[in-house]
């Protein structure tokens, strides 16, 4: 993002379950925001593990990855968008926003809601091409069974919504930081 030297440096992190639409967003957002660094836990996962088991032991490492790699990036004064997590756990949402305000940035939480009918046909239309090998019905059910709400101010975006609305308000609340 293009910001004043004076303005802090933010953490974007976009959570929310498999299918609702974080990857899509990102991807937008980056089109109008190209200062924005991505950092995917699915593209890294493949660039890192060549055979991925997907277990809970993988996932952890990949999660220090990420966070080592946000720290080191808002350390040297960039915008991190991380993308392609569930974060499905408070703690390690957390975790992430401690990372952010230890380091001065700013953290900014986008989750990504829909319909589970819509949900489930992304990923049934995504089958074989999505980087996170581990995608599918049942990964979606696993996750919403864990997935706990952050104590930590942030947007929900309804994915079933137009693009442009979404990006409108993803933005104001970049900007502004507080939800609409």
């Amino acid at each position: 993002m293009t910001r004043a030297s004076s303005e802090p440096v933010v953490l974007i992190i976009f959570r929310g379950l498999p299918g609702t639409g974080k990857s899509f967003l990102v991807r937008h957002l980056v089109d109008r925001r190209p200062g924005l660094h991505v950092l995917s836990r699915d593209v890294l996962r493949a660039a890192v593990i060549p055979h991925p088991t997907f277990s809970e032991a993988e996932r952890g490492f990949i999660d220090e990855l990420v966070a080592e790699m946000a720290g080191w990036l808002i350390g040297h004064d960039r915008d991190v968008v991380i993308d392609g997590a569930a974060l499905s756990s408070a703690a390690g949402v957390t975790r992430l926003v401690k990372a952010a305000q230890d380091r001065g940035a700013l953290a900014r939480i986008i989750e990504c809601v829909c319909r589970q009918e819509t949900a489930l046909a992304r990923i049934k239309g995504d089958e074989g091409s999505h980087p996170a090998g581990d995608r599918g019905q049942a990964l979606y059910f696993e996750v919403k069974a864990r997935f706990a709400p952050v104590p930590h101010s942030s947007l929900t975006v309804d994915t079933d919504a137009g693009l442009e609305e979404n990006l409108r308000a993803i933005v104001d609340y970049l900007e502004r930081g507080t939800p609409r």
